[in-house]
């Protein structure tokens, strides 16, 4: 392909800001152009419309998609039910539904349309080549001199001037009517269907909806990336928060522990409960008679701590007995003096 012709045509500065689709047909071949396209609509792109429509309040929109879902449903009685005005949030999945259902309907149309003007196209040749007069497409003089080449003088015997003349004018007229004129529905400015007049009107209708679903589309994956996100952020904080109130629980479980294990008992059997280490310390503190005070300050306890369990201590002859024998039991510490014998 040459540079010259991989070039953008030229677009003529007149139309420069201007949108034919939209604006005020003025000519009539424009008024028919419009009118055309209104059947079509009414025609191939209307929807069956129930025996009763629904009530519409002030707060319903009724947005094409919406009209096309209400006319489109089942039943009279599936209509009235519905609460049209809280519609389904829409979705990339719902807005990318309906740019495929706008592309079905809008190829069936092509379809049909297409089909139409074929047969139309069909007909219409059938009927110029019918009323077509044959005689017409030649030049009146030169078969009057084929029919005449017997009798040259004949051509001004029999016709006169005038009346060559205008046999002359009607036959370039058929030959201009059917050099400028195409069959319908083609014409010069539409040789092919692709320049249809109501073909490309369908498809600028089609490409604005297009358009208009495709920004839809990117806005609402938009807004679902950003919530997504937004979700995953909130279980992430969800989970982190979980994880530092367990953390917290367990380390006020273990101080609770702690300060239970290091807690004087005041029943025997919360004596035997406390660790090993913790029930010798007891136990030589309530083994220690005079020095239980300087054991008292020493601990940190107080005598209200220690008190039911001295009592207990001192009433309580197995238990008192049990606490002696530990006090016998817990080894002495040994002088670490290389200088003392061994026994």
């Amino acid at each position: 392909m040459s540079a010259s012709s991989s070039k953008l045509r030229a677009y003529n500065e007149k139309y420069l800001g201007r949108n034919g689709f939209t604006e005020k047909p003025s000519t009539r071949a424009q008024k028919l152009e419009v009118h055309q396209h209104a059947l079509d609509i009414i025609r191939h792109c209307g929807v069956r419309l129930p025996r009763q429509v629904p009530h519409s309040p002030s707060s319903l929109v009724l947005s094409p998609t919406l009209i096309i879902e209400i006319f489109s449903a089942s039943s009279v009685e599936t209509i009235m039910n519905t609460d049209w005005t809280k519609p389904a949030p829409e979705t990339s999945a719902s807005v990318q539904k309906e740019i495929d259902e706008l592309r079905k309907r809008h190829g069936a149309l092509l379809s049909r349309l297409y089909d139409l003007n074929a047969s139309a196209y069909l007909d219409d040749v059938e009927d110029r080549y019918r009323s077509r007069n044959e005689v017409l497409d030649e030049d009146p003089r030169e078969w009057m001199k084929r029919e005449f080449k017997d009798n040259p003088k004949a051509l001004g015997v029999n016709y006169s001037q005038a009346e060559v003349d205008a046999m002359i004018q009607i036959s370039n007229a058929q030959k201009e009517l059917y050099a400028k004129t195409f069959p319908y529905p083609f014409s010069p400015t539409a040789p092919t269907p692709a320049h249809l007049p109501s073909i490309s009107r369908h498809n600028y209708d089609y490409c604005k909806q297009l358009i208009d679903l495709q920004r839809k589309l990117l806005s609402v994956k938009k807004e679902e990336e950003i919530k997504l996100q937004r979700e995953h952020e909130r279980l992430q904080q969800e989970m982190y928060n979980r994880q530092r109130w367990e953390e917290e629980a367990r380390r006020q479980a273990q101080i609770e522990k702690d300060r239970l294990e290091k807690k004087f008992p005041t029943t025997v059997e919360e004596f035997y409960s406390k660790p090993m280490d913790f029930r010798n310390l007891i136990a030589r503190f309530l083994d220690a008679g005079p020095l239980q005070d300087k054991q008292l300050r020493a601990n940190n306890w107080t005598q209200e701590e220690v008190a039911p369990l001295k009592k207990i201590f001192n009433k309580d002859d197995k238990f008192r007995g049990q606490i002696i024998g530990m006090v016998m039991t817990i080894p002495k510490s040994i002088s670490s003096d290389p200088r003392r014998k061994l026994p």
